[in-house]
C-alpha cells in the first residue's frame, strides 16, 4: 500500500513532468527553464532536482512512455504479412513524430548529449527488435522470406532502416514524405529477403 508521503511525492513528480512537457511544447525545449517548469507545477525550484536530474530526463521519460504506447497500437492479426507488420510498426513511430513534433525534434537533437535519452532509445530499440525478431521468425516459417535469413540480424537491419529514415527526415527539416520513404525502404529491405 502506498503511503501518503509516497503518494504526495508521485503527485509532485507528475505535476513537474506535465508542466515540463507543456513548457517544452509551448516555448521549445531549449527555452523552457526549470524555474518556469517549477512555477507552472506550483513547487519550489529546488524540488525539480528531487525528481529529475535534468530536463533531458523528462524528455527521455516522455519518449519511453510514448514508444511503449506506440508498441501497443498494432491492430493487425497474428497472420498478417511481415510487410504489413513492419509497415504498421513504422507507422506507429511516425504517428508519434507527427503528434508531438516539438518533443520528437528535441529528443533527436539532444540524444547525443543525454545519457538518459540514449538509454531510452536503446531500451526502445531492444523492445522493437524483440518484436521484429518474432515477426521475422514467423514470416520465415510461413516461407515469406528465405530460410537462410537470420532473425535477429534482419530485425536489427529493419530497426536501422526505420531509425535512419526518421533521423534523415528530422535532419532535413522534414523535407520529404516520411510515410512514402518508410514504405519504400521497408519494401526494398523485404525484397532482399524474398524467397
Amino acid at each position: 500500500m502506498i503511503g501518503l508521503r509516497d503518494a504526495k511525492k508521485a503527485q509532485v513528480r507528475q505535476a513537474l513532468y506535465d508542466a515540463a512537457l507543456t513548457q517544452f511544447r509551448d516555448a521549445g525545449y531549449e527555452e523552457a527553464s526549470i524555474a518556469q517548469i517549477c512555477k507552472a507545477a506550483g513547487v519550489a525550484k529546488g524540488t525539480f532536482f528531487n525528481h529529475f536530474p535534468t530536463k533531458a530526463h523528462i524528455l527521455a521519460d516522455w519518449y519511453d512512455a510514448a514508444m511503449q504506447d506506440a508498441d501497443l497500437k498494432s491492430s493487425l492479426s497474428a497472420d498478417a504479412s511481415l510487410e504489413a507488420c513492419f509497415l504498421n510498426m513504422a507507422e506507429n513511430a511516425v504517428l508519434l513524430a507527427g503528434a508531438e513534433p516539438v518533443l520528437w525534434r528535441a529528443k533527436h537533437a539532444y540524444a547525443p548529449q543525454s545519457e538518459d535519452i540514449q538509454r531510452s532509445e536503446r531500451e526502445t530499440d531492444l523492445r522493437v527488435q524483440a518484436q521484429a525478431t518474432a515477426l521475422v521468425r514467423a514470416a520465415r516459417k510461413r516461407q515469406e522470406i528465405r530460410s537462410d535469413i537470420q532473425d535477429e540480424a534482419f530485425a536489427a537491419l529493419y530497426i536501422s532502416t526505420v531509425t535512419g529514415v526518421i533521423r534523415q527526415w528530422l535532419s532535413t527539416g522534414e523535407s520529404f514524405d516520411l510515410h512514402a520513404a518508410l514504405h519504400d525502404r521497408i519494401r526494398t529491405l523485404l525484397s532482399l529477403a524474398a524467397p
